[in-house]
């Protein structure tokens, strides 16, 4: 069977490991969140529950002299753990088949090979021949043997080894039952060998799964062999996308960002969404910030404003005569929720910055900043295509805090509802306009104007915020 494919999920799924290596020489806490990600996973794959005791107990369970004992020596720390401790011990030893009866042992109670023929109906309903019987043993040590010289030939990607001792097994059917969930926890253990993630198919995904196995019956690996890389990239994202990893990978990316400033800065300016840059530092300038010590940094990516947070508590200890604002959008969030994150702030001597309108975007709805910008319209004119701009976006305003509140769409037994947050969108234009999307309308009504190309993004004395300038005040001690 062909094993030399190069897939371009390989090029993906390698250089976000990467990534997350880089990031775990700089932070071992990931190396532990890692731990207790892919300790998760197993959990599911065998369908036991963890219990709380410490494993330490067994010792060095793989150093016994003989099967019974190293089977006791899990047994001691109670069958539930057994299992997760076993596939984690292995992870670090050398293959052999008789780690893998064990592993069925003590999961399935299978200790030894079937010793009868067996056939597989496959995903068509077709029979599909299994290795006799009495060949059985001397197919697993062949296997065996193919994954630990290959292993050490680096010369087959680690998915390709993985997938092709998951698929050999399921051929091969060496117990009685249970043989695709041993095969499904031998692909993690040789993932997790060369540092990959485990992964778990999901119910949805059976189908599927099914059917590239049958593909690789006919003698076509490679749909299978995708299949676990796409799932590989998805366990990826997964541990990416927890918290824990964002609030450390975020905290990296700032780190690395302050240490490339000059020493100039008196402010450091954080800000949740790097698009936004130009507006705010267009804001702050206006509103009396000295740009030249002024320095904007994102933290975008993090959907917790304790990442800010964890980096204002660093900047304080490395740089102490830096002041530090972190701006965020106020979005939806009630006065409640800002009086708690600004109180946080307050308590490590660092501003918070929350927008009055729901975006960065809302100061720009501005008349007398519309005329500096553009002098042939008026501020009354510009005040009215602001009106009429609110009128343009009101439904998508209206959707946009409905969402927030109640998460998918309205339907008609929610029209008391939509009434009501309607009635809360029209009283309240300037704070729940949704303002990214005013200030696009609002250009091309200006454009249609003026005929010529229009951007609002500009700077203005206009764009002055009181709150901004208080700040400005206590940094630079300037005199009102």
């Amino acid at each position: 069977m062909n094993l030399s494919y190069t897939l371009p999920e390989f090029f993906s799924v390698d250089g976000k490991l990467f990534e997350i290596r880089k990031l775990s020489s700089h932070d071992p806490l990931i190396s532990l969140i890692k731990e207790r990600f892919q300790k998760k996973i197993t959990l599911h794959l065998t369908s036991l529950k963890a219990n709380k005791a410490e494993t330490d107990a067994a010792g060095a369970r793989l150093y016994g002299s003989n099967h019974e004992e190293i089977k006791q020596a899990y047994f001691a720390i109670g069958k539930e753990k057994a299992i997760v401790q076993l596939f984690s011990d292995m992870v670090s030893q050398k293959l052999s088949s008789s780690l893998i009866v064990l592993l069925a042992e003590i999961l399935y109670g299978e200790n030894s090979y079937r010793t009868s023929e067996k056939f597989i109906l496959n995903n068509s309903g077709d029979r599909q021949k299994t290795t006799p019987a009495k060949d059985v043993p001397a197919e697993m040590e062949k296997l065996v043997e193919w994954y630990n010289v290959t292993d050490k030939g680096h010369n087959v990607h680690p998915i390709i080894m993985a997938t092709y001792l998951h698929y050999r097994l399921t051929t091969i059917h060496p117990f009685n039952d249970w043989n695709g969930r041993i095969a499904r926890l031998l692909l993690n253990l040789a993932l997790m060998k060369k540092g990959y993630f485990p992964v778990l198919i999901a119910s949805g995904e059976r189908q599927a799964y099914y059917e590239n196995l049958e593909q690789a019956d006919k003698g076509n690996i490679e749909p299978l062999i995708r299949f676990f890389a796409e799932k590989e990239l998805e366990t990826i994202d997964d541990f990416t996308s927890s918290p824990e990893y964002i609030s450390i990978e975020t905290k990296y990316d700032l780190e690395k960002k302050l240490e490339n400033m000059n020493k100039g800065e008196r402010c450091i300016v954080l800000t949740e969404d790097s698009a936004t840059n130009n507006l705010l530092a267009y804001i702050l300038e206006a509103s009396g910030f000295n740009m030249n010590e002024t320095n904007i940094i994102s933290y975008e990516g993090c959907s917790k404003i304790s990442s800010a947070n964890l980096f204002s508590i660093f900047v304080k200890q490395k740089m102490p005569g830096v002041r530090i604002v972190v701006h965020r959008d106020r979005d939806y969030l009630t006065n409640i929720e800002i009086d708690e994150q600004r109180e946080t702030f307050r308590k490590i001597d660092t501003y918070l910055f929350v927008t009055k309108g729901t975006d960065i975007e809302s100061y720009f709805l501005n008349a007398r900043h519309i005329n500096h910008c553009y002098p042939s319209i008026n501020e009354n004119e510009a005040q009215q295509l602001i009106l009429q701009t609110y009128e343009d976006v009101f439904s998508k305003s209206v959707d946009y805090l409905w969402k927030k509140e109640f998460g998918g769409h309205k339907t008609e037994e929610h029209s008391h509802l939509g009434s009501a947050v309607e009635e809360l969108v029209r009283n309240n234009l300037k704070r729940f306009t949704h303002g990214k999307t005013a200030l696009k309308v609002l250009t091309y009504k200006i454009q249609d104007i003026l005929k010529e190309k229009v951007t609002l993004e500009q700077y203005s004395p206009f764009l002055y915020v009181k709150e901004l300038r208080k700040i400005a005040l206590s940094i630079w001690d300037k005199q009102e």
